[in-house]
Parts: structure tokens; sequence; C-alpha cells
């Protein structure tokens, strides 16, 4: 079999989860002996917009085309707009079995693609949920740049979702939450064309990247992880917040935050307003520095107010960080209940709740219980597999 998976990112090319997904997967189609090509973008200057062809390479055995777009947000529709007809000539060529591309990257390219071969589509969130929490957020400290794009720009975004759910052969979403939220929004009428499947993991890559960190680095039981775009549905004026609570009761508890965002200045500012001392904002960094401080991390923290399948939660899970949430749908999905997490209602709760756990809890014996369980449940082994029946229902 062969597939063609599609996305406007696609490493080194990241700006989300996305093209992580599509690296992990590409990579675990390709052990399943399916031969994958990736049609990925990279954000271009004006000149090579004119290219006709797509620069072709390799990245371990995978093919990967990439095409030029102007980089201007939104990136996923530029892709799409400036290479309909590149999109359409170099999946012709290839001549795959399966087409398959990610929410909000397919349209409208979808309509002539879907003339080549099956066509299936990941969603990786829901336009309406989406919508729901920047509206909630603009007067809890959002910002107008999130407002603009989520709910001035939901009729639009709802709308390519809406059109790649309909003309798709098959659909995924990536978790039970964001598959109920979809059927929400676009109608039980699809509920027969939709499948969940988790997100997956290459654990045998992460594995490699994290033994190439230092010896010397050691995991401490006070550190907590943070990894995200720094924007108001990940939680992260919360991450101040618990800072603040830590430190006004003299807690050793340290956090380490790794992203950039629309709210980074403003953090910074109640970080030194606030005097904090236990609290460190990376800003945009490595993957190796990321894998640094996450060595160093007892804890993964992600305070987000809506999730639909976290690649740094589960990261870090399969490395034995124990997972730090508040107690809603997706984090309860992804820790079996908060078997292999520390869930809580609010902040208060949930400080107490980490006190209580570096006291009385055997640390090791639930890292190792966590990681046991992340490894089990997300590999991506067993993702490609799940993809792979999917693959063979669409060709039907």
């Amino acid at each position: 079999m062969h597939v063609a998976l599609l996305s406007h990112e696609y490493p080194p090319y990241i700006f989300g989860g996305i093209g992580t997904f599509m690296k992990n997967l590409a990579y675990g189609l390709s052990r399943c002996g399916v031969k994958v090509t990736v049609i990925s973008g990279y954000p271009a200057t004006k000149m090579y917009l004119l290219r006709y062809g797509a620069d072709e390479e390799s990245d371990n055995g995978i093919t990967v085309l990439r095409l030029p777009y102007p980089n201007i947000p939104p990136r996923h529709t530029m892709f799409q707009l400036a290479n309909l007809k590149r999109l359409y000539k170099n999946i012709d060529d290839i001549d795959v079995d399966v087409i398959h591309g990610q929410g909000g990257s397919t349209f409208p390219s979808l309509f002539n693609l879907r003339n080549l071969a099956p066509l299936v589509v990941t969603f990786h969130t829901s336009p309406q949920a989406e919508k729901v929490i920047s509206c909630y957020s603009s007067l809890r400290g959002g910002s107008f740049r999130d407002f603009w794009t989520y709910v001035i720009g939901y009729p639009a975004w709802s709308y390519t979702f809406r059109e790649e759910l309909r003309n798709s052969n098959l659909a995924v979403a990536v978790s039970k939450t964001v598959m109920s939220d979809l059927l929400e929004e676009m109608g039980e009428t699809y509920r027969e064309k939709l499948r969940e499947i988790h997100n997956g993991i290459d654990i045998e890559t992460l594995e490699r990247e994290y033994a190439t960190i230092e010896e010397d680095v050691e995991e401490s039981d006070n550190t907590i992880l943070f990894a995200g775009r720094m924007f108001w549905r990940k939680g992260v004026l919360n991450l101040v917040k618990l800072a603040y609570l830590l430190q006004k009761e003299k807690s050793n508890f340290r956090i380490v935050a790794h992203g950039d965002g629309p709210l980074l200045g403003r953090m910074r500012s109640r970080i030194r307003s606030l005097g904090l001392t236990n609290i460190e904002l990376k800003g945009f960094t490595s993957k190796a520095q990321l894998l640094r401080s996450m060595k160093r991390s007892r804890f993964v923290i992600v305070p987000s107010l809506y999730e639909a399948c976290p690649m740094i939660l589960l990261e870090s899970m399969c490395l034995g960080k124990i997972p730090v949430m508040f107690n809603l749908p997706f984090a309860l999905e992804f820790t079996e209940r908060g078997k292999y997490g520390i869930l809580a209602k609010d902040m208060r709760t949930l400080v107490d709740k980490l006190k209580t756990a570096s006291i009385e809890s055997d640390l090791p014996s639930f890292s190792d219980r966590v990681k046991h369980f992340a490894r089990r449940k997300y590999d991506i082994r067993t993702i490609s597999l799940r993809y792979l029946d999917v693959y063979r229902s669409a060709c039907g």
C-alpha cells in the first residue's frame, strides 16, 4: 500500500503538534511495510512561490515532497491556496492508494484530490470547542489574536472542517473528546464515518534522542515541566498562579516552562511583579533543550482548559513523567480517569495534591507505572496498525 500524508507542516517546519504527529505516523507506517510519501510545505519568500515543482528529500526512507507557501497565518490555508494545482500534479504523479490529510490542511484541494484516491482526514481539534474557550477567555486574560482566530474566524474554520468531513471517505478524531465535540457540532449523521484513534509516539526515536542528553542531568522530584504555546487555552496564566501558591507556602517545587506565544510578555511581567523565583520561562527552544529539561523533571503539567490529544503529554508519559492536570474530560481520558496522573478540580487542590504526592508517594514507582501504561497504549506501532485498518476500509 502507498499512502500520501498531507499537511502544511512536517519537521523541521513545525508550528504545532500536527507536524510531530505526521512524522511519528510516517515512521510507524513505514515500519509496517507501507510506502509513505509526505506532501508538506515550507514557508518561503515570494521569489520561490513561482516554482512549479516540489523539493524532494528523504527522511529515514520516507519520501518528503515540499511545496512553498507564503509564511502568513493561517499557514494551513496559505499552503492550500498557493499549491492547488501543484498538489494535484504531485500526488497524481506518484500514484497512491490513499490520501491522508489533516483537518484544516485538506480544504479546498480535497475537491480534486478525492478523484485520485480514497481520502482520509484526521481532525486534531473542534472549531466549536475552540470558539467557546476563546469567548470565555476574552474577559479573563486571553489575547485578541486568539479571539480573532477562533471566534471571528469560526465560520470559515467550521465550514472547512465540515467540508473535509463530508467529502472524506473516512475520518479520524484524535480522542473521544474531539469525536464527541465534532459530532455535536457537525451532526450525528457523521458517526458512522468517524473513527477515534489517539496520536502515537515513536518510542524508538524518542528514546534515542533522550539517551543523547548528558549523563550528569539528574531527575528532580521537585521539578515540573511545561511545554506549549503561550496562549490562554493552554492555561499558561495558571502556571504563574501555581508558582505563586507554591512559593507562598515555601514549597521547594520549581516550574520550568518552554514555549512562545501572545501571553509570554504578560507572564514575565506578572512573575516580576510577584517576585517569583520558582518559575523559569525558557521561551522558544530546540527539541534537545526541551528533552534536557524533561530529563530533569519528575512531573509534566498540562494546565489547559481544553486539549485534543497533546503530543507533549503522551511523549512525557512514555518517558515516565507524571502528568499534572485539571479534572477535565480530556485529562480523564489520557490517564485512565486519573489512575496514571495527578488531577485536581482547581489550583488550590492541585497544590495540595502535589505536596501530598511528594511526601507520601513512591514517585519512582509511580513514574514506572505511568511509563508502562503510556507505552502500551500510545506506541506508534499500535496506532499505525489502527490507521492501516482505516485505510483498508476507505479503499473498501
